[in-house]
């Protein structure tokens, strides 16, 4: 399997809801999409923040699977319509297997 981890920052102005429903309405209009997991970062009490808002976890059968997300039009189109929103982001996608994972 692979996974495609997407890390970012809300840039000043911007409305952090809009990125979420930007992101979270990817999984209906990209087909390979097996696990979805978006949420925004909970900082313990007292601390300052971290460098990331949100982060995204989404998991697919195969390599062929995550390209075609990569460059899938939904995905292109949400990234045009992201980017200006963001003031930071980071991306990892790396390959495991879901039997191996330890717990």
């Amino acid at each position: 399997m692979f996974r495609h981890v997407f890390l970012y920052k809300v840039a000043a102005g911007a409305d952090p809801k809009k990125t979420v429903e930007i992101l979270n309405a990817l999984p209906a209009k990209v087909p390979g999409v097996r696990t979805w997991t978006l949420g925004q970062h909970q900082p313990p009490p007292g601390a300052s923040g971290g460098r990331w808002d949100y982060g995204l976890v989404c998991d697919f059968d195969t390599f062929d699977g995550l390209q075609t997300y990569s460059s899938h039009p939904s995905h292109v189109e949400a990234v045009k319509k992201l980017l200006p929103m963001l003031s930071a982001h980071a991306i990892c996608d790396f390959e495991f297997d879901p039997a191996k994972q330890n717990v």
